[in-house]
């Protein structure tokens, strides 16, 4: 029985609490259980259940992109031939031969709204189509650049005029519009891939520029791994620019070593057994809202009076899928560990989380008083400190504490878009994330099926035109050498005949 079908025999006030929440039966509580077993049925609850905890892709709950870039220009302002902004994500060309779209970004100026030029990739998951896209996005930019010295340059004119040439035939005018340039094009990145929970650990050491600490194999698995490692003789991956990760990813880590020694100590009060491990998929996600309560916190004082441009830009690494999302994707023996009956975190491990991750700040306090405080500050202060607003926008400030967000976390991400329409761009794949592509593999390793998807800005430096797809290459290295080799994930598409997601 589907859920519509179960919500039409329920009372008013607990359908609308399901669809409000929309809570997904692994998430629920024993109370919901409860209240619904009394109204629909054992059988038709267990049903519901049955599919709910299954963790085979649904509709509409999977693949947003496996690799994609945005490549903002932001000195590259551009209007209609009226002289007006365009608004966020209009599309100006278009190029469906391989694949992205050159539209416009909006931004709120003192002198009042602006919009300028923004590259995006469709999702790809195979290598050459990815570099393809790039490529053509970069041949586009070159064009742009060259014609530096006309103000404005008329979008429909510029494709004209390069209309006979191979490089621009893929290239469809979807907006007249007028663009004012600079003289070079260089621009903001954000790359955008599908990373599984088990590999989030592994980012973070390879954008700490760290070699990752593993447990050393013994015996036959010893022997197995040194033969595979002689018999390996690939070129070592060109390394990305990841100087602006390297001291804040660093400083994490070695916090969560902390953590995970902690975790060791108070594995009974986790709700753990005696010898009983965090699985990869755990430990992943707990080192990224290590990461989120450690890249937003701001000690009390002045500091928290400066004004960012965007919430957003507090996380380099930004999860797209929301945090809830992620915590369907641990085994369900942890998920019961970390929650209540109301499906929100226990006391137990939001004090493992916060002392953990920001318990420097109160050993670093001057006296008992202050210390006091501001453990009271981790505790009960705001998650996001400091103040927002564009140039042209009053500031503000964002009403959650740092504890309403980690206590409802595996229910409900706090920090997103859907939340709060002031955090742009957090958390607004809901439901969705990078799905296997089992035909691609060839490994004897046990792969996760899911990858939620994260936004990296900044990575790897802005790329000058003519070397775009150099650059694309060094972000794919970095990708598959994270993820593995050879292994692939993929936009799934709906096939209605059999209802059921396959793979294009």
């Amino acid at each position: 029985m589907r859920e519509s079908k179960i919500l039409q025999r329920v009372s008013p006030s607990i359908a609308a609490s399901s669809k409000r929440t929309k809570m997904s039966p692994r998430m629920a509580g024993t109370d919901w259980f409860f209240n619904m077993s009394k109204t629909v049925g054992n059988q038709a609850l267990q049903r519901y259940l049955i599919s709910g905890f299954s963790k085979t892709p649904r509709q509409g709950t999977v693949i947003q992109r496996a690799i994609g870039v945005e490549l903002e220009a932001p000195d590259w302002e551009v209007t209609t031939p009226k002289g007006k902004p365009f608004k966020k994500y209009a599309p100006l060309v278009r190029d469906d031969e391989n694949g992205f779209t050159l539209s416009s970004d909006e931004y709120l100026m003192p002198t009042g709204k602006s919009s300028n030029l923004e590259f995006v990739s469709d999702a790809h998951a195979d290598k050459d189509d990815f570099l393809r896209s790039v490529g053509s996005m970069d041949k586009l930019a070159g064009h742009l650049e060259q014609q530096h010295q006309e103000n404005p340059i008329v979008l429909s004119d510029l494709l004209k005029k390069a209309g006979e040439s191979e490089t621009t035939s893929p290239y469809k005018l979807k907006n007249k519009a007028h663009i004012m340039p600079r003289k070079d094009l260089l621009p903001s990145v954000q790359v955008t891939m599908g990373i599984p929970l088990g590999k989030i650990t592994s980012l973070f050491y390879k954008l700490a520029n760290k070699q990752e600490k593993l447990e050393e194999p013994s015996g036959e698995d010893a022997v197995e791994k040194l033969e595979l490692e002689t018999s390996n003789n690939k070129a070592p991956v060109k390394k990305l620019d990841i100087s602006s990760y390297e001291n804040p990813v660093g400083e994490l880590l070695a916090r969560f070593e902390l953590m995970k020694n902690t975790f060791q100590e108070r594995r009974m009060e986790l709700g753990f057994s005696v010898e009983e491990k965090m699985s990869p998929q755990l430990e992943g996600l707990s080192a990224m809202i290590a990461y989120y309560l450690r890249s937003s916190f701001v000690p009390m004082g002045l500091p928290r009076n400066q004004k960012r441009q965007f919430p957003k830009a507090l996380f380099p690494v930004l999860a797209k899928t929301p945090f809830h999302r992620m915590f369907e994707l641990i085994p369900d023996h942890e998920l019961l560990a970390i929650r209540d009956m109301n499906g929100q975190m226990k006391p137990a491990w939001m004090e493992w989380f916060l002392d953990g991750a920001l318990g420097e700040y109160v050993t670093k306090a001057k006296n008992d008083e202050d210390r006091e405080k501001v453990r009271e500050d981790i505790f009960n202060g705001p998650m996001l400190p400091q103040k927002f607003g564009e140039p042209g926008e009053e500031a503000y400030r964002i009403d959650l504490k740092r504890s309403d967000w980690l206590r409802n976390l595996p229910t409900d991400d706090l920090l997103t878009e859907r939340n709060n329409p002031k955090l742009k761009g957090m958390g607004v794949l809901s439901g969705k994330g990078d799905v296997l592509v089992e035909e691609a593999v060839d490994t004897t390793e046990e792969l996760e099926k899911y990858a939620p998807v994260f936004e990296l800005r900044g990575i790897n430096g802005s790329p000058k035109t003519g070397t775009w797809e150099s650059w694309a290459e060094d972000c794919w290295s970095f990708y598959e050498e994270l993820v593995g080799q050879g292994i692939r994930y993929k936009t799934p598409t709906l096939n209605k005949q059999k209802e059921r997601c396959i793979l294009q």
